[in-house]
């Protein structure tokens, strides 16, 4: 069970701050092949029994080299340690890390050699997402570098009760292809009734902050669907509270506020899409609509890949309490849907990206020895054996095609060719702004002032120098300022 990841990826960005400052490149010493190499694994989620065979073959053909993994279950332990073993200059040689984690933190990685793996030779093996988030400018030397390897990118995705379906909307089967499809399968999909909950079935777990697992995530899904500008060129100051574009039929609206009022739409009792309250999902449940999907009280929700391995579980723990659950064969997963329709639309569709990389710390005696095992992990023989154990989608472009016809799992395989990423500063000062900007909505605010006030906290955050560390400074240059 991966519950964790639930939040995981806003406590891992403590890993950002100050307390890895310390944190310096060593010499490297000259390693030759009869030389004794330990590497220390630290990641999250996957059991050891997924890397030992991928260890063993490794070391088998380099037997000089021992390495040790470590799985971690809870993300506060696993980011304690991290901090306090590579801030005294030990801790792991290679380890886990979001994907939006990269781009402030590259000073403490220590970057592929460009001879085992250069950026162009990434970009044409991994997703387009992938190389976005990864391949970074070196502080050191300005050149492009490969700071990560993804051994899976796992994107949001709509799940779905296909029984609903198949009842209320049975010409269509299976949800819209488009944002505007969405609104009027809620309206059909959603029943009300005189229950405390108000809702005998809700179209879709979608509009509040509170009790909806992946508010934010969704939030980010929509702005990056609406063309959102999200920061200035240096990402020293957000830009989407200024940005103005032209819709298909001449209206000008503000991109971030389009999609905070859509997002929102759901919750508000005036509007026709009406289907999700306080009432359905209670806030610190660490189900939350999971639970309400599972009993059959929502037709969709929002999640990643893992999350269909925990509803079956969730429905087989409610109905082991006698408690009336969906079919297990009824849940059935769908592509996000799009602004605009994917079957006329000239504009690219857009899905969100949520993942980890594996990384090589700045501290490691023994960086060639462990990006060498990266890249033996992320082979398409290593990680088609990953995908049999673990379901998460790829990250490598020849592999998509396969993946794709899973009749479960395909649909994420097909979304990491187009995902996109979101380069947040700090995950959970973040989703703090943009659950009070939900808040706010829903408290008659309106989405461009919520917008401007979010704008407005993110800014208080940003360091005026943007979010891409500086270069480091040379002899020369410092001599020169003075």
């Amino acid at each position: 069970m991966r519950l964790h990841r639930l939040v995981a990826s806003g406590l891992l960005v403590c890993l950002s701050f100050g307390l890895l400052a310390g944190c310096v490149k060593k010499d490297q010493p000259v390693v030759t092949k009869t030389d004794k190499v330990t590497l220390v694994f630290y990641s999250l989620f996957d059991d050891e029994d997924i890397y030992q065979p991928l260890i063993q073959q490794y070391t088998a053909k380099h037997p000089n080299i021992t390495i040790n993994y470590r799985k971690f279950t809870n993300p506060v332990d696993y980011m304690n340690l991290i901090i306090n073993e590579l801030a005294e200059g030990q801790g792991p040689d290679i380890f886990s890390a979001p994907n939006y984690w990269f781009l402030r933190n590259v000073k403490k990685i220590s970057p592929m050699p460009t001879a085992t793996l250069s950026p162009t030779q990434f970009q044409q093996t991994f997703v387009s997402v992938a190389n976005d988030d990864l391949v970074l400018t070196d502080p050191a030397d300005g050149q492009k570098k490969v700071f990560g390897i993804p051994l899976s990118v796992d994107t949001l995705a709509l799940y779905y009760n296909k029984g609903d379906y198949d009842d209320k909307i049975p010409s269509q089967g299976h949800p819209a292809t488009t944002w505007e499809g969405i609104k009027n399968d809620v309206f059909q999909l959603t029943k009300t009734d005189n229950s405390f909950e108000r809702f005998q079935v809700s179209g879709i777990a979608m509009g509040r902050s509170d009790n909806i697992a992946r508010a934010v995530d969704i939030l980010y899904l929509l702005l990056l669907q609406y063309n959102t500008r999200f920061y200035n060129s240096t990402l020293s100051q957000t830009a989407f509270q200024n940005q103005q574009t032209t819709t298909t039929s001449g209206l000008l609206i503000n991109p971030a506020a389009e999609a905070l009022r859509l997002y929102t739409s759901f919750a508000l009792p005036a509007n026709k899409n009406y289907s999700w309250n306080q009432y359905l999902a209670t806030p610190d449940s660490p189900v939350k609509e999971m639970e309400t999907f599972a009993r059959g009280k929502v037709a969709m929700i929002f999640g990643y890949s893992y999350l269909y391995e925990q509803i079956k579980a969730e429905v087989a723990d409610l109905k082991s309490k006698g408690v009336s659950t969906i079919d297990p064969k009824d849940i059935q997963i769908s592509d996000v849907p799009q602004v605009n329709d994917p079957a006329t639309s000239t504009e690219k569709r857009v899905a969100f990206a949520n993942y980890y990389a594996q990384t090589v710390a700045r501290t490691s005696q023994h960086p060639t020895e462990a990006w060498d095992f990266l890249m033996f992990l992320s082979s398409k023989d290593n990680l088609n054996y990953y995908n049999s154990k673990t379901h998460e989608p790829t990250s490598r472009r020849d592999m998509i095609q396969d993946q794709m016809k899973d009749p479960i799992y395909g649909v994420f395989a097909e979304q990491t060719g187009y995902a996109e990423s979101l380069p947040v500063y700090d995950y959970d000062r973040y989703a703090e702004i943009f659950s009070q900007a939900i808040d706010s909505v829903l408290a008659t605010t309106s989405p461009d002032d919520a917008m401007r006030n979010a704008s407005s906290a993110i800014d208080a955050l940003l360091p005026a120098t943007g979010m891409i560390p500086a270069p480091a400074t040379t002899k020369s240059t410092q001599q020169s300022t003075k």
